[in-house]
């Protein structure tokens, strides 16, 4: 499974020849809107960023599967996870640390200022319209964190029209069970979503390795609940209020001991108010405050408790400079109040930031640009400046290059910053630069784009061992600088009742001092799928591939390649019922993730829609 396609990238040349020769995105991506591009509302054709939106019907197919398995099927994102869907887990996004990456829910921060994640599988698949894959650095959009991309979360809302309901019942594998109901609706200028589900399951052992010392045979299940909400008025034409809610709590188990009952409890809620008014034909403004909640809770012989409440406050200026012409000013704060059993008084209770982004986008005939400018104050470790410049040229109506370089930095975690025994108050911010390169096709129902990058990280913060401060055994340092540079192939088309995909990735992410490749990162990727409309069934099929990775920095733990095969499979059965169906991992193929890590071998799922 090593050598399903070449190791070094020596045939751009081929490569740019089989995108010249697809017969050209999906006829409904000339409708798809993106937000997080340009931190406002663009067709996606017309971004110059790597962006990539996953919609509704994509997540309807998703069966039992968590977010992160889901952004697993997605060109340049990795995942690895320590035993099942509600276990610890990390995504990358073109090689970067799961920490490099910035998570938003409706545009908010969600995430962990002490560890620096954000508990993706802890959002409810059934609360989201789509999400928004952003690949590259985009510090000079949103700030801190976003050096690998940002993952963008957009919830349901409500349309004009007579309520609708929504309900689903479904059951599979592991004893799995899950149901969820929705209502929305809309009419006289306001508009509503409500929903609500609860799921659970069985599970397996977290830990397959029987040699190893937290071995426990016993199943690890989990037990999930989430409420979302919606709320809007048009109180006159270009005028709107809108309010967001979104709770769910995990209940997981994980093996942390031979013999004990080891689990945590994961909550994740966000909550916004946001007022979007045209106050001229040529300036729009989108007022907002919200409050996001990560809280994790561990209950075993290693007790711990920590959260971070993010509030955040922005406003938004949009300016029609021109008919092909915006500039969008930003202001915003974000005051990070932390909370953990580990610090024990010995840290502060949070920290603030106050934040100017600006940004150009400009059309001039066939040529285009993007400049991006922002400034952060932080309290506890100063002042960071970003940008990022992109240029776009049409070759043809159907064809565009573009080149772009952007900068990017993460902020250290209050572990890193803080914690007794560990942490430095002197660690300065991770950075990044990067440079890349697209050519892009899009014709019809086809579509093809190669992209090319290089992102150069300084500072990178990791565990020093032994510590350079008198006293610690390890500690948290700037010691090391990592380059993430790699080759991204994306192929599609569609025509009558079939769409196929194919996207395949060429990557060395790796320690620049060492040359050793990063953890749990693959050198090589391909995803395929293909979807068909057959005697009124919709029917799927997903192939996924992944080289050799290593557990360690050092590349002495080997975890082997691997490949899986999905199935999917919906049919309306009357006017208002559907049935759905998804076969992961047809082949039952047991492969590792993390080292001594278990994972899901065959399991399937069917679920039941009731919608009038």
């Amino acid at each position: 499974m090593n050598v399903f396609f070449p190791g070094r990238v020596r045939h751009l040349g081929a490569l740019a020849c089989l995108a010249w020769a697809m017969p050209s995105l999906a006829a409904d991506a000339l409708s798809e809107i993106t937000v997080t591009a340009a931190r406002q509302a663009q067709p996606r054709q017309a971004a110059l960023a790597d962006v990539t939106i996953i919609d509704r019907a994509e997540l309807d197919r998703a069966g039992q599967d968590a977010l992160p398995q889901l952004l697993a099927r997605e060109r340049g994102v990795e995942v690895a996870g320590n035993g099942g869907i509600h276990n610890s887990t990390s995504v990358f996004i073109r090689g970067a640390n799961s920490n490099q990456t910035l998570v938003l829910v409706d545009g908010q921060r969600l995430g962990s200022a002490t560890t620096g994640g954000a508990a993706l599988d802890a959002v409810p698949l059934a609360a989201i319209e789509r999400v928004e894959i952003l690949r590259g650095p985009a510090s000079s959009l949103y700030g801190a964190d976003a050096i690998g991309g940002v993952i963008n979360i957009i919830t349901r809302q409500g349309e004009d029209g007579p309520a609708k309901l929504r309900a689903s019942i479904g059951a599979g594998s592991d004893e799995t069970v899950r149901t969820q109901a929705a209502v929305s609706g809309g009419g006289d200028g306001w508009r509503y979503a409500v929903s609500g589900g609860y799921g659970q399951s069985a599970g397996f052992s977290a830990i397959a390795n029987t040699g190893s010392s937290q071995y426990n045979p016993d199943r690890d299940g989990y037990a999930e609940r989430n409420v979302s909400a919606q709320l809007s008025r048009q109180w006159q034409p270009g005028h709107s209020l809108d309010a967001r809610y979104l709770y769910s709590r995990v209940n997981s188990e994980y093996d942390g001991s031979k013999t004990g009952y080891d689990r945590t409890r994961q909550i994740v809620s966000a909550l916004s108010l946001a007022s979007n008014n045209q106050l001229t034909s040529w300036w729009h403004s989108r007022l907002r405050l919200g409050e996001t909640l990560d809280d994790s809770t561990t209950y075993s012989q290693y007790p711990s408790q920590i959260r971070t409440r993010q509030r955040q406050y922005s406003w938004q200026n949009d300016f029609t400079l021109a008919a092909s012409q915006r500039l969008s000013l930003a202001l915003e704060r974000l005051e990070e109040r932390v909370s953990s059993s580990g610090f024990a008084g010995k840290a502060p209770e949070g920290r603030n930031t106050n934040s100017a982004t600006l940004v150009y986008a400009g059309q001039f005939g066939d040529h285009h640009v993007q400049a991006n400018l922002r400034q952060d104050d932080n309290s506890a470790y100063g002042d960071k400046t970003t940008g990022g410049l992109s240029y776009g040229y049409d070759l043809s109506r159907q064809w565009r290059a573009t080149v772009s370089g952007s900068t990017g930095f993460r902020a250290p975690t209050f572990n890193e910053l803080y914690y007794p025994g560990y942490g430095q108050t002197q660690i300065r911010p991770e950075t990044s630069r990067n440079l890349e390169a697209s050519l892009r096709y899009q014709d019809g129902g086809s579509q093809a784009g190669l992209t090319v990058y290089r992102n150069r990280v300084h500072d990178l913060i990791v565990t020093q061992r032994p510590c350079s401060v008198k006293g610690y055994l390890s500690c948290a340092n700037n010691v090391n600088r990592a380059v993430l540079e790699g080759v991204s192939l994306s192929l599609g088309h569609s025509w009558d009742s079939t769409r196929v995909r194919a996207d395949l990735d060429w990557q060395n992410p790796h320690d620049a001092d060492t040359g050793k490749r990063l953890a749990r990162r693959a050198s090589r990727l391909a995803k395929f799928s293909v979807n068909q409309d057959w005697a009124g069934w919709d029917l799927g099929a997903e192939w996924q591939l992944s080289n050799r990775r290593y557990d360690n920095v050092a590349n002495t733990n080997p975890l082997g390649g691997y490949g899986l095969v999905n199935l999917t499979a919906s049919r309306a059965l009357s006017r208002d019922w559907q049935v759905q169906a998804r076969w992961n991992n047809v082949g039952n193929k047991h492969y590792e993730q993390a080292k001594d890590y278990g994972v899901s071998g065959s399991t399937l799922f069917v679920n039941l829609v009731y919608q009038p």
